[in-house]
């Protein structure tokens, strides 16, 4: 099946958490994946999505799609580039 990553491992999650709490302490992660935004809007089947909230609910970033393969070597430079390139930051 082409359409289809790996699934992330449990390390890989609590490594991604880990560096996203890093580079956004004020923020939760919230993730989500194929299918969770209403639709099968994932690239692909098994990849990841975020988005980052605060204490009272409301999200400070658009969804942030990732691919199981690169979470383990994910860096606070890379999180924080990410999510500015998906809220249209280039």
């Amino acid at each position: 099946m082409g359409n289809v990553n790996r699934k992330a491992s449990k390390s890989e999650m609590a490594h991604v958490r880990r560096v996203i709490k890093e580079a956004y302490p004020d923020y939760e992660p919230v993730f989500g994946g194929h299918g969770a935004y209403g639709g099968h809007r994932a690239p692909r089947d098994h990849t990841i999505s975020f988005r980052l909230r605060d204490q009272m609910g409301q999200f400070h970033s658009n969804v942030v799609w990732l691919i199981p393969d690169v979470l383990s070597s994910l860096t606070i430079e890379d999180i924080r580039a990410t999510v500015s390139r998906s809220n249209g930051n280039l």
